[in-house]
């Protein structure tokens, strides 16, 4: 009997090869509906068909070779094996592509520890885990300034990380760099293309940039200043949109899922929609906020940069913003759980500034001199009275 990670992984293959029926791809949905990981994991495999790597994975493939290999997977008594039969050449070869190239995205997901290497431990740590498996604690102050690994040559500080070489020949795998709530950091790529990552966001880049394109994905808020490069253009794919530049600035933030935008400090931006039928073009001082649900899925605004950017100098301009939106930021700036005692408090408006470096306590302070709000601050934990 096939198990029920057997079952799923069957599920996505089909999802990701365009062969799952209707009834299965609604028990695909329902499956990453009721298990984020499951969905997470998914969402990461469809943006990583897009990347150079699996591209030149796909291109490497030996077709012929491949169905020699597996072609009795297809044959009636292997059924319990394959839960989609056979049904002609095309359909087969396709189901054998999705199939390497599935395996190929799940290692690419999986951690491989290497001999020798000790895990780190990730709690509170800015963390990168390397395309083969090696995981580096960047935020350690014991870590050595200069770090050998593989075909790339690393800077590491306990606030940046800075390629000083990397060969251009190299495979294009890709690593992951991801920041904790209470820390920020910078990232500077093998292009000198410059990122700053917020608190609780995360990015995965190649170990070199040796395709005709420079392509990144992100999650959570950064600021990039891109190198421009008029050759290779410069592409950052988010959970909904992507974004394709030259050479710009500006600053993306996904922490709200369901309206991720991104501000333009300098030069051009066009944004994509996942789905590819929704498109704008920025300019600077302009920022589109994505909804599917609203016409042609961006809205575009001026934005005001002070209160955009400040995050980068530790601080948070509020404006009557709910107690619900500020407790989200606390979350990230000091890695406290906020919790509301009284019905409806958290959607009370309030103003003021939020500055890293003062302290939770200081501003807390400030608010309930300015309102009638009382908390109390036990540790990891504020309680909103």
């Amino acid at each position: 009997m096939t198990s029920d990670k057997q079952h799923t992984d069957q599920l996505m293959l089909e999802k990701l090869t365009g062969m799952i029926s209707p009834e299965d791809d609604h028990t695909l949905r329902r499956l990453m509906a009721a298990d984020p990981a499951l969905k997470d994991a998914f969402s990461r495999m469809q943006e990583q068909l897009h990347t150079p790597a699996a591209k030149q994975y796909l291109r490497q493939l030996d077709e012929t070779q491949l169905w020699e290999k597996r072609k009795h997977l297809f044959q009636k008594g292997n059924i319990r094996h394959m839960r989609v039969l056979y049904r002609g050449a095309a359909a087969g070869l396709l189901l054998l592509l999705g199939s390497a190239l599935y395996l190929f995205l799940s290692r690419e997901q999986q951690p491989h520890p290497l001999a020798g290497v000790k895990p780190a431990a990730t709690a509170n740590n800015v963390i990168l885990q390397m395309a083969n498996g090696q995981t580096i604690v960047l935020s350690d102050t014991a870590q050595s300034a200069l770090l050998n690994i593989g075909a790339a040559q690393m800077r590491v500080s306990p606030k940046s990380l800075q390629y000083e070489s990397a060969d251009a020949n190299a495979p294009m795998a890709m690593n992951l760099l991801q920041v904790p709530a209470g820390k920020d950091y910078k990232l500077t790529l093998p292009d000198s293309t410059e990122i700053w990552l917020n608190a609780m966001s995360e990015i995965r880049f190649p170990v070199s940039f040796n395709g005709p394109t420079r392509e990144v994905f992100v999650n959570g808020e950064a600021y990039f200043s891109v190198s421009k490069d008029i050759n290779r253009p410069f592409i950052v794919h988010t959970g909904q949109f992507s974004v394709n530049v030259l050479g710009t600035a500006f600053n993306i933030n996904t922490y709200s899922s369901n309206s991720p935008r991104l501000s333009l400090s300098s030069g051009k931006v066009a944004l994509k929609s996942k789905t590819g039928n929704q498109s704008v073009q920025l300019s600077p001082g302009y920022e589109a906020t994505y909804n599917s649900q609203q016409n042609n899925g961006f809205r575009v605004d001026a934005f005001n940069a002070r209160n955009t950017l400040a995050w980068m100098e530790g601080k948070y301009y509020f404006r009557n913003t709910t107690l619900k939106e500020i407790a989200m930021v606390i979350r990230r700036l000091f890695d406290v759980t906020v919790q509301f005692n009284t019905a409806g408090v958290e959607n009370m408006n309030v103003s003021g500034v939020l500055t890293k470096k003062d302290g939770l306590p200081e501003f807390m302070d400030n608010l309930s001199k300015t309102t009638d709000i009382k908390y109390q601050l036990n540790g990891s934990v504020l309680q909103i009275l």
